[in-house]
């Protein structure tokens, strides 16, 4: 088992798109990181194992997409499906800056797939993974343990030390026994 009595640099709970994406950035800037992920290995990548495609905002066409969506498009859908109920600043950021998204995640090992044809009509506005979710993370996981980022699966976060606003250590359990692991 990992040794938990040493503090890391960088502490992941879960082990989702989201929680590979960090810990993989973490690592890459030199980080030692340590994910935390309640499911054993066989169900691991949560909800995103599950998905099949991703939507981002584009100008124009690619391999991946058959024509432009662009931000303020975007920007009503989510209106739309949120019933305007979303917080505008963090998600104009978050649009704005979704079209290097596909590509970061290819330098991560994802793969996407041609667009779609047919009668399906997200060819324009989504990008599909070759594989499905599955297969893509698979890709973040490879490249998180390439990275060196530890993975402790079975792990059940059961409590936070939060001081000044940042969290210092959690209490995890793991084979019925709890650890104390901080993180810098």
């Amino acid at each position: 088992m990992t040794d938990l009595s040493q503090p890391f640099d960088v502490l992941v709970i879960g082990a989702g798109n989201a929680a590979l994406c960090a810990a993989i950035t973490a690592s890459q800037k030199g980080a030692r990181v340590l994910i935390l992920e309640w499911a054993p290995r066989e169900f691991r990548g949560g909800n995103s194992r599950h998905t099949r495609n991703i939507r981002y905002a584009h100008a124009e066409a690619t391999d991946y997409v058959t024509g432009p969506y662009r931000a303020d498009e975007y920007w009503e859908d989510l209106l739309r499906v949120t019933a305007g109920r979303t917080n505008e600043a963090l998600a104009r950021m978050v649009l704005e800056k979704s079209e290097r998204v596909p590509e970061w995640m290819m330098r991560q090992g994802v793969r996407f797939q041609p667009p779609l044809t047919g009668t399906l009509g997200l060819a324009r506005t989504s990008a599909f993974f070759f594989g499905g979710g599955k297969t893509m993370m698979n890709a973040l996981f490879a490249k998180t343990e390439e990275l060196g980022a530890e993975i402790l699966y079975d792990a059940e976060v059961t409590g936070l030390d939060i001081e000044g606003g940042c969290c210092k250590s959690v209490s995890v359990s793991v084979d019925g026994e709890t650890h104390r692991v901080s993180a810098r």
